[in-house]
């Protein structure tokens, strides 16, 4: 099975995410679903939007995106 990663958009960069966050919204991905995480990547908790395959944190709405590789 292919390897997985979760990664945001941050200008003209693709930014990782830390393990914890990959693992939380990994789970929210294959449950097609839409939660609160915790992540040290920003520091406080953000709101993960599977559908529209967004992260919000403190009102600024950053794309996602799933790689394979």
């Amino acid at each position: 099975m292919a390897s997985v990663q979760w990664v945001y958009a941050n200008g003209s960069s693709w930014v990782t995410l830390d393990p914890l966050a990959q693992n939380q919204i990994e789970s929210l991905w294959s449950h097609n679903a839409s939660n609160w995480i915790q992540t040290s990547s920003f520091g406080t908790p953000v709101y993960v939007d599977i559908s529209h395959m967004c992260l919000l944190n403190q009102g600024i709405s950053y794309t996602i995106a799933r790689r394979r590789f």
